[in-house]
């Protein structure tokens, strides 16, 4: 619920169980609203531009664990103010709150190596799950896009229309795509060592764009099928 009592948009790929347009507001409101972009950048670009700061400031010397003790407080400061401004304004927390323990760990992992390239450690852990998880559903023939959906709209037809399925099928494989391109970019960077600011880029690039690019696709064509699908039969899905 929102601070006014009304009912939060539905956010990520729950977006595409609802049978409204997608319009820009939409799908502002479905990658957070103006709050959850903000969520989403503003740490990570925190990290990388004071990295670069301390990093100029102490060239040719390599920046030291304690000099990246600051650099990684800062963004667990951040994330932590905007769970507590979702918590005051009695909005669901469960985004920001998973962000900042997803920030914190990032931070421990750069203290407790030295190396300010773990930060994006996890990130890559997060992805490989994600994209096996959309890769099975389809090998299992179970699409997680339709059964999100199916789940979110209590529509249980979806499994048993050829078309649908089919294209819950090539759903789910965009967002394996998406998962991919992150590491594909991503791990090579990694793997070259001491690459903080061009893996920062890559990471906020390959973020919120890219996935607001593959939401809308997803929602777009669900909506269209499902809208499809209740005119043949002449009943609504509920």
């Amino acid at each position: 619920m929102t601070h006014g009592g009304e009912e939060e948009p539905r956010t990520g790929l729950a977006r595409a169980a609802d049978s409204r347009p997608l319009t820009a507001r939409g799908l502002l409101d479905a990658v957070g609203g103006p709050l959850g972009i903000v969520e989403s950048v503003l740490p990570p670009l925190v990290f990388v531009v004071y990295y670069q700061v301390v990093a100029i400031a102490q060239a040719p010397a390599p920046v030291e664990r304690p000099a990246l003790i600051p650099i990684v407080a800062a963004p667990i400061v951040l994330s932590a103010l905007f769970a507590a401004y979702r918590l005051v304004r009695r909005q669901r927390p469960g985004g920001a709150i998973s962000g900042a323990v997803l920030v914190a760990v990032s931070a421990v992992l750069v203290l407790v190596t030295g190396d300010a390239n773990t930060n994006f450690l996890p990130g890559f852990f997060i992805n490989g799950a994600y994209g096996l998880a959309f890769l099975v559903s389809v090998l299992i023939r179970r699409p997680l896009v339709g059964v999100v959906t199916g789940l979110l709209t209590s529509d249980a037809g979806w499994g048993r229309d050829p078309r649908r399925r089919r294209a819950a099928s090539w759903l789910s494989l965009l967002w394996v795509a998406l998962f991919a391109v992150r590491l594909a970019v991503e791990l090579p960077l990694f793997l070259a060592g001491d690459r903080v600011v061009e893996l920062g880029i890559a990471r906020i690039v390959l973020g919120l764009p890219l996935y607001s690019i593959v939401l809308v696709v997803t929602v777009l064509v669900v909506q269209a099928l499902r809208r499809r699908s209740d005119g043949g039969d002449g009943t609504a899905e509920a």
